[in-house]
């Protein structure tokens, strides 16, 4: 413990997407007196992205945080095995961090990698554990093991529903260790702006964005059922495709976006990524008319926007929902044109299950003056 001062926390960030959300977390850690902040940036944060990475540790810094970084993947390698090798290397480099920096508390967010070796690294230290979006359910490759897996490590959990919050109890987790505080995705999203007309143009004048994650079959699979929507949505309009993450399978789908966006009639434009700032500006953009893929952000940030969102295959599966996402099965042309064809007459409502704003401020608030000793690193299951 600290003797006294502030409480020193240290957040863990390993992806662009997850730093959108840990920001306004860090933010609020920030404004309080009682907490003195240290952020740790790495994994994919560090990849090139041909390798589907994020490098992204210069845009942490440039919000004037001091950063320690942190190896995990290797360039040129993908796959489950690759992915395990890299957890066993962020756990080493992570426990030397934490042995160097002593927080109190050790903050991650979510089921990838990253967060499992931060988790790991600092519970098996000694070191406490705060979880935020524990409890969800999100099939994707490993994701719904891992996330469930981190909720064990850890010693204070930031629910962002109540069926969230439900999930981590029946887990065996006390409830006085469970906080249900909302989603940060959804903090600040009525600040940011719609995109300008000038920028959306600049884009292409998309229609529609497409932001799809691999699920950990073989490249050309994935290629080819990224390849069968697109075409889907460049049949009805011009798209703006993002750059899918680093895990296994990503090279395929990389693969498609680069095959539609190299066809002359430009219908398909191709971004490695785009900030969160302009990532919310152009799914606000009134052009845009859903967006497609298997991103969280379409049931997150898309629920609270009122934006549409067309749900492909199982990476979300057992997700909550909002009525602004349709689901359609992996490889099901069909159905993909039907609700493309139907987005006219679909309008969602704005209510999601994420509660409505303010949850930095509440993590950053049971931080600074939680009873450690109710959050103690010894831990009972209830059952």
């Amino acid at each position: 413990m600290n003797g006294g001062g502030p409480r020193r926390i240290a957040v863990v960030t390993g992806t662009r997407a997850e730093w959108g959300l840990l920001s306004p977390v860090c933010d609020a850690i920030l404004a309080r007196r009682d907490l003195a902040l240290e952020v740790c940036a790495g994994g994919a944060h560090l990849l090139d992205p041909a390798d589907g990475g994020d490098p992204t540790v210069t845009l942490v810094e440039a919000r004037g945080h001091s950063v320690h970084r942190f190896a995990m993947q290797r360039e040129g390698r993908s796959g489950r095995a690759a992915d395990a090798a890299a957890l066993g290397v962020g756990v080493s480099e992570l426990a030397s961090i934490f042995e160097r920096l002593a927080p109190d508390i050790v903050v991650v967010l979510g089921d990838r990698i990253e967060a499992f070796a931060a988790a790991s690294a600092a519970s098996i230290g000694g070191i406490r554990v705060a979880h935020i979006h524990g409890g969800d359910r999100a099939e994707g490759i490993a994701d719904e093991a891992m996330r469930h897996a981190i909720t064990k490590l850890s010693h204070i959990h930031f629910a962002a529903s109540a069926q969230s919050a439900e999930r981590i109890a029946r887990l065996g987790e006390d409830d006085a260790r469970i906080h249900l505080v909302g989603s940060p995705a959804v903090d600040g999203l009525d600040a940011l702006p719609a995109m300008s007309g000038e920028r959306h143009a600049e884009l292409g004048a998309p229609d529609f964005v497409f932001l799809m994650h691999p699920v950990g079959r073989a490249d050309s699979d994935e290629e080819q059922d990224a390849l069968r929507a697109l075409e889907a949505l460049v049949a009805r309009g011009r798209v703006t495709a993002l750059a899918p993450n680093s895990d296994p399978g990503r090279d395929g789908i990389a693969r498609a976006i680069r095959t539609m966006s190299s066809r002359p009639a430009d219908r398909v434009r191709a971004l490695s990524n785009l900030g969160r700032t302009e990532f919310i500006g152009l799914l606000k953009h009134p052009g845009i008319r859903a967006i497609v893929g298997n991103s969280s952000a379409g049931l997150i940030e898309c629920a609270a926007l009122g934006v549409r969102a067309v749900n492909i295959g199982p990476r979300q599966g057992g997700r909550e929902r909002a009525d602004n996402v349709r689901d359609v099965a992996t490889g099901d042309g069909a159905a993909l044109a039907r609700e493309l064809d139907a987005l006219g007459g679909w309008i969602p409502s704005g209510l999601h299950p994420y509660l409505a704003g303010g949850a930095s401020d509440k993590i950053a608030a049971v931080l600074g003056t939680c009873d450690l000793s109710r959050h103690g690193l010894a831990k009972r299951n209830t059952f």
